[in-house]
């Protein structure tokens, strides 16, 4: 797989950033115990965000001296960092702490790792069904979509259970207009079906259409 690192910079630092806690949900925050000082990133809102962090100091030494870029899942809290005071130090640093909301990630790049997007009751309220195998090698990237994305689903491996599989076929088979090919995964959303899915971006594409 491609690095997705300068990718991922060029959009942190080109869209709606926010310097150190300035943003509204998501906040660096810091725990000192003793001479360890940890860095956790606080998301308080219901979708995910990326954050960007670079920390510069003369006064602690870094579990990272390397940038830190992470995606805060909703209503949760990550450990970014540890800083360890030396001695004889006054204990201060320098950070850059960016946020970024990943709702562009469905529209500007489609190998992005984090495909998170803001959803609306609509898109909510809609029912989601997930036919997977075994031997389906874009079924846990399809999956792992889904559930960054918070989109509900009910899944049927048809290898455990196609009962619910063969019924959708037959009802396709009954319908002449229609040209059906049996390709897992399958995703209905709805009453709709959407069975050309071969790749992960075919999923991306699939989502965008039912979701639009």
């Amino acid at each position: 797989m491609k690095s997705i690192l300068p990718l991922v910079l060029i959009l942190l630092l080109s869209t709606s950033a926010y310097s150190q806690n300035d943003h509204e949900y998501v906040k660096l925050k810091e725990e000192k115990k003793g001479k360890r000082l940890n860095l956790y990133a606080v998301n308080t809102d219901t979708i995910s965000y990326d954050i960007f962090l670079k920390v510069e100091t003369k006064d602690y030494r870094r579990s990272s001296n390397r940038p830190i870029l992470r995606t805060i899942a909703p209503k949760s809290k990550a450990k970014l960092m540890t800083l360890i005071q030396l001695a004889n130090t006054e204990g201060k640093y320098n950070s850059v702490f960016i946020v970024n909301e990943v709702a562009y990630a469905l529209e500007i790049d489609k190998d992005f790792e984090a495909l998170s997007f803001k959803l609306d009751k609509a898109i909510k309220d809609k029912k989601v069904t997930l036919y997977t195998k075994d031997d389906c090698l874009i079924c846990p990237d399809v999956k792992r979509i889904l559930i960054d994305n918070k989109i509900g689903y009910t899944e049927y491996n048809i290898d455990k259970d196609s009962t619910n599989y063969i019924k959708i076929i037959k009802e396709f088979q009954a319908d002449k207009q229609n040209r059906f090919e049996n390709r897992i995964p399958l995703l209905k959303v709805d009453d709709k079906i959407y069975n050309d899915i071969k790749t992960r971006d075919d999923f991306i594409v699939t989502l965008q259409k039912a979701f639009k």
